[in-house]
């Protein structure tokens, strides 16, 4: 698994997504001005990286209590 990185309203979002067991689950860390401010893991309904990716911003989104932002990887 590779460490990916979104960032979105101020906040980094460092992340991995798994398949590797018939059912995609990712693990985050959000992180504020270079200071984790929250960790966590949950299973995934995706079917692809890329809506596994979609998955854990959309939980990051919902902790952070953030509007909708720009992905750049």
């Amino acid at each position: 698994m590779t460490m990916k990185k979104i960032e979105f309203d101020g906040y980094l979002l460092v992340y991995q997504a798994d398949d590797s067991e018939g059912r995609w689950k990712g693990s985050y860390a959000i992180l504020k001005d270079r200071t984790e401010i929250s960790r966590g893991s949950l299973p995934l309904a995706a079917h692809s990286e890329d809506e596994a990716a979609f998955e854990i911003l959309a939980a990051a989104r919902r902790h952070t209590g953030m509007s909708p932002a720009i992905l750049t990887h």
